[in-house]
């Protein structure tokens, strides 16, 4: 067990490092930092702001190194979002970096290092986690692929009649499919299929319940419904052979 007073340790860093990125940092130091890059002022002010409540939260007067570790290392992170687009993939990349930074910073200061390890080691042989992780992994951009492919021949259909009226928000579609099949996958793991058959119903009515007002409607009206079954078909059948194998 992790002694309670290294868990606040790190909470405590945490903490720092969310107020000075989120609550601290006003919209205007990230416009100056993407103008201007390592040669920005509200760079730097945020930079300083970070260290100062890093080591105030820490509250070892004595211990330095720390602060000045996760201050260059935000520093140097933060410089490289500076060159990158506004994008949510960087924005991820970006706080994972962060938070990776705080995690070795953590372990190094309360000398966790070694039952670190020795966890990791465990993970790597729990094949539990590794089942779980295959089943969400595969739900995803895999099944989104083979749902693509499925469907493209009569997605060409709806291209070549093409309206303003059934074009919908980019990349909308599947971001849905991804949500939709992690859901049916929990809720599949939980044992609450019942809630699948609401989740269905629910999309269903929600997608088609402006009707169909003529030939180009009902057509777009069955490329989605196939779309959305063949999404559930997957998530359930994986869902299914997931919680199979969990049992073993």
């Amino acid at each position: 067990m992790i002694p309670i007073a290294d868990i606040s340790v790190l909470m405590r860093l945490l903490t720092a490092h969310l107020l000075a990125d989120f609550y601290m940092q006003p919209n205007e130091w990230i416009e100056d930092r993407k103008d201007f890059g390592i040669r920005s002022r509200s760079l730097y002010m945020h930079i300083i702001i970070l260290g100062i409540l890093t080591y105030f939260f820490l509250a070892d007067w004595d211990e330095w190194f720390l602060p000045v570790f996760i201050t260059v290392t935000h520093l140097l992170i933060d410089w490289w979002k500076s060159k990158q687009e506004a994008r949510t993939k960087n924005f991820i990349i970006d706080q994972m970096a962060h938070s990776i930074i705080i995690l070795i910073a953590w372990l190094w200061y309360t000398d966790l290092y070694n039952p670190f390890i020795a966890h990791f080691d465990a993970l790597m042989g729990n094949h539990q986690l590794w089942v779980l992780a295959a089943a969400f992994l595969i739900i995803l951009r895999p099944s989104g692929f083979l749902i693509e492919k499925v469907t493209s021949r009569w997605r060409k259909e709806l291209v070549d009649v093409e309206t303003p009226r059934i074009k919908g928000l980019r990349d909308a579609g599947t971001w849905i499919g991804y949500l939709e099949r992690v859901i049916i996958l929990i809720l599949i793991l939980i044992q609450q299929y019942s809630a699948i058959g609401f989740l269905i119903a629910a999309k269903s009515i929600f997608r088609f319940s402006g009707g169909m007002k003529d030939r180009e409607d009902r057509k777009q009206a069955e490329y989605i419904l196939i779309g959305t079954l063949l999404s559930f078909a997957i998530a359930i059948f994986v869902g299914l052979g997931a919680a199979t194998l969990l049992q073993l």
